[in-house]
């Protein structure tokens, strides 16, 4: 990759739409997030609970047909990137959207396995896809002057918000309604993803400019291949995205039997992790700015290991009052560690992209979270079957790794590259 390629500016940040239209193009950016995340919030923390309850098919056949469907969903995010390029991210998105609603809508006819795989599927396969072209497609949404890493900051505010209503209709529901809730949620998903591809159908993004012929050959899949920074920015990711397991896998379990505090703190805890992300992404982003993006990341993944380390005192503290305020600050940190490393990350894949092969670029980092969800679970597992002083210190052993990664990185990305997008006055 000649030197010039490298230090190409993204399309995304030149400007993808007029000023005057920007208020209008930015709302509607953030409602179809919002709505769709809502529907996916209320449904996401009942899909076990519904398929297990709408189903004869044992549990643990259950579990291995959701597994295999994550499995087969593994290489969908190559595939995805490959038609963002070719056809831009906004058509795949609503795609996305048509395939979410479709999957969703066969889980009301789960009553034997193979509606029930082939709804696993389709649903995966849409998950994959929305992963691997939303970055892309913000990026063609910000116009010229803003901050594109304003508006990943935005864009995380607005989906952890939505996560956060969408678990408390879900709760609501099904106070009222008890299973009958579980069918409701499942069609407020439904109806949400159309929604949403409808709102993404009215976001018009301007054409893209060509790629020069004597530059296209640099790019796809062989360029990416020879990448070495922007694998090792792969690699530094996919190491911190199983920071995200702690709050979701780890905690649940060790704050009842390790610290022995209620059943309920574990929910409570998650709920104020997406509420300080909720209200102090877009805050926390405006104040370091003037930080280059690796040591955002460092940053965050350093807030990490702070996290993991108060999280693990909690188990030795005297009261259960001490003990959940150890909890409390080690999942401030968690937040705090999010906030400061999703948005640099996500923002420096895009803008480490070359033209023309954004979506193949950014479908192979976004192969990150795809690698931790799928074997979280199973490493979370082991790790608990050993002990907690065994997880924490893997745990800690994982973000070091990631900080040593963003550490090597901060001198192999071009400054404009590293260097934040400042927003519009």
């Amino acid at each position: 990759m000649t030197i010039l390629r490298r230090v190409s500016i993204p399309s995304g940040l030149r400007g993808r739409a007029r000023s005057g239209d920007r208020g209008s193009v930015h709302r509607r950016l953030v409602t179809a997030v919002v709505v769709d995340t809502v529907g996916y919030g209320a449904f996401l923390p009942l899909t076990f609970l519904y398929l297990s309850t709408a189903t004869d098919i044992p549990v643990a056949e259950l579990g291995v047909i959701i597994t295999v469907a994550s499995l087969a969903g593994l290489p969908v995010p190559l595939f995805a990137g490959h038609l963002v390029d070719r056809l831009g991210a906004r058509p795949v998105l609503i795609a996305q959207t048509v395939a979410a609603a479709v999957g969703y809508t066969l889980y009301f006819w789960v009553q034997s396995w193979w509606p029930l795989l082939l709804g696993i599927v389709v649903v995966t396969v849409a998950d994959r896809t929305y992963w691997a072209a939303w970055p892309v497609f913000v990026s063609e949404q910000v116009a010229d002057g803003d901050s594109l890493d304003r508006w990943y900051a935005i864009v995380n505010a607005a989906k952890s918000a939505s996560l956060a209503a969408g678990s408390g209709i879900a709760s609501v529901a099904l106070a009222v309604s008890g299973d009958g809730g579980l069918r409701a949620m499942l069609a407020l998903n439904v109806a949400t993803s159309v929604t949403a591809g409808v709102l993404f159908v009215s976001l018009r993004t301007p054409p893209r400019p060509p790629v020069p012929k004597e530059t296209a050959p640099v790019g796809g899949w062989r360029a990416l291949g020879s990448d070495r920074p922007y694998l090792t920015l792969t690699l530094g990711n996919t190491l911190l995205t199983y920071g995200w397991l702690i709050s979701t896998l780890v905690l649940p379990v060790y704050l009842v039997r390790s610290v022995h505090l209620a059943s309920w703190t574990a929910a409570f805890a998650l709920m104020l992790k997406m509420s300080l992300t909720m209200l102090f992404q877009t805050t926390v982003a405006a104040r370091l700015y003037h930080l280059r993006r690796t040591s955002t990341a460092l940053a965050g993944t350093a807030c990490f290991v702070v996290a993991v380390l108060l999280l693990a005192c909690a188990a030795g503290s005297s009261s259960d009052v001490l003990a959940m305020t150890v909890v409390i600050v080690g999942v401030g940190f968690l937040a705090l560690g999010e906030m400061l490393a999703a948005p640099a990350t996500t923002s420096l894949a895009v803008a480490a992209a070359p033209e023309g092969s954004q979506g193949r670029y950014v479908s192979v980092f976004q192969l990150s979270w795809t690698l931790s969800s799928v074997s979280g679970p199973a490493l979370v597992g082991y790790l608990l079957s050993k002990s907690m002083p065994v997880l924490w210190g893997a745990f800690i052993a994982l973000m070091l790794a990631a900080a040593l990664v963003f550490a090597g990185l901060r001198t192999r990305f071009p400054t404009h590259v590293d260097t934040k997008t400042q927003p519009s006055t």
